[in-house]
């Protein structure tokens, strides 16, 4: 009897000692989830402080850079390296949007297509790989119109209301070239490579000759060959042009460039930044606008952490 009774009790004891460690277990578990936790959202505030400060670095910079020309060989276009911080780095760059074609300057006064700029952005629709440039045109002008009348290639509500998930048109001007993923007639693969090349920009926003890639100066004139731009390219990067009228002056573009919506300047710039914490990545895209007094304001502002 009393063998059975140490029996039960070595059992009891054991099954008590199994419990415990469970518990001890759990307890440790939740406790490295919640230290885990904690050190997370310590990382993304530490890394949302960085981006901020790589924003008010990026709103510096260009408050002091000489607005009369602006041209990639400028302090604001020289990347940001990593830079080392309390438990990561930062890095950042800045971007001139209007070295980018404008998107809402598609649309003339009366609502037809601006026929300089239309014919600017077929020539880079097509480059993107859209087979039918001119229909994308009128489906990205009825996107941005106010009427509810479809162009004859184009696509207002309706077009959209069948869709498995349904929404309207715009009805105004484009927020962000990613925005073309919602327009009929624009591919994903087709948006990638466009929102690189395109902004979304004040209606009266010129196109900076100084910092246009050659995907966009190629679609600038007509006659004009790839070896005219790379000449330009090469001379561009030592001596930035200070008017528009310089490259209107050289021989393979007299009579082949039309200098309306060109420019040399610009006010309207994206800061890319990440911070990397520990373990956590952030990154910050900022649009900046400097207005004509040198100041710069945050016109929009997006986060993601990945």
């Amino acid at each position: 009897m009393k063998q059975r009774q140490h029996g039960i009790a070595l059992i009891t004891a054991l099954l008590v000692l199994a419990i415990a460690v469970v518990l001890a277990a759990s307890l440790a578990h939740e406790g490295a989830l919640a230290l885990r936790r904690s050190e997370n959202l310590l990382h993304h505030t530490q890394a949302a402080a960085y981006l901020q400060g790589a924003e008010d670095w990026a709103r510096r910079i260009l408050a002091r850079d000489a607005r009369e020309v602006d041209h990639l060989g400028e302090a604001w276009a020289t990347p940001l390296p990593p830079i080392p911080v309390e438990g990561g780095e930062i890095t950042g760059r800045l971007i001139d949007l209007q070295g980018r074609l404008n998107l809402n300057a598609l649309l003339a006064s009366d609502n037809s297509l601006a026929p300089l700029h239309a014919r600017r952005l077929a020539c880079l629709l097509q480059k993107a790989g859209i087979e039918r440039p001119e229909a994308a045109l009128e489906t990205l002008a009825d996107w941005q119109d106010q009427d509810g009348e479809v162009r004859p290639l184009g696509a207002e509500d309706g077009a959209y209301a069948n869709l498995p998930h349904p929404y309207r048109t715009g009805n105004q001007p484009l927020l962000a070239a990613g925005e073309l993923a919602l327009i009929q007639g624009f591919s994903a693969e087709a948006v990638a490579r466009l929102t690189t090349l395109t902004a979304a920009l004040p209606k009266d926003a010129t196109l900076n000759l100084n910092t246009a890639p050659p995907e966009v100066l190629a679609c600038l004139g007509e006659g004009l060959t790839p070896e005219d731009w790379r000449a330009f390219l090469e001379t561009r990067a030592k001596t930035p042009l200070k008017k528009v009228d310089e490259l209107l002056a050289q021989a393979p573009f007299q009579g082949r460039l039309d200098a309306a919506g060109l420019g040399v300047t610009s006010q309207v710039f994206l800061l890319e930044a990440e911070a990397r914490i520990g373990r956590t990545v952030a990154r910050r895209y900022s649009v900046l606008l400097r207005e004509t007094n040198g100041t710069v304001r945050v016109q929009s502002r997006f986060q993601e952490n990945p």
